[in-house]
């Protein structure tokens, strides 16, 4: 069951950041540092989120597969969930200094 929480808080952080990341690009605040997903932000932001949905999605689906008997896997989700939680505290850090006029 470990994975599957794991897996699921992956998938909703990675989520999380994607519409944070649309919000301050769309606004001009802020520059997509990953190039892969900057390009394809550029395509449409459609194809930005299909791309994290697909690309997160699929390696926490394959992460939950294996968590129960790899040890890696389960490293690998907790890290995965431990570095989207730090990047949606960096955008709510963000959010806060934009809407009070500092960004």
């Amino acid at each position: 069951m470990r994975g599957v929480l794991g897996a699921a808080a992956l998938i909703l952080l990675n989520l999380v950041d994607g519409v944070f990341t649309h919000v301050f690009l769309s606004a001009g605040v802020a520059r997509e540092l990953n190039p892969l997903m900057r390009l394809a932000y550029d395509g449409s932001p459609g194809l930005f989120f299909v791309c994290k949905v697909l690309a997160v999605g699929t390696a926490a689906w394959i992460l939950q597969r294996h968590a129960a008997r790899v040890a890696l896997a389960r490293g690998a989700l907790t890290g995965g969930v431990a570095l989207y939680g730090g990047v949606c505290l960096m955008h709510l850090w963000l959010l806060v200094r934009w809407a009070g006029g500092g960004a």
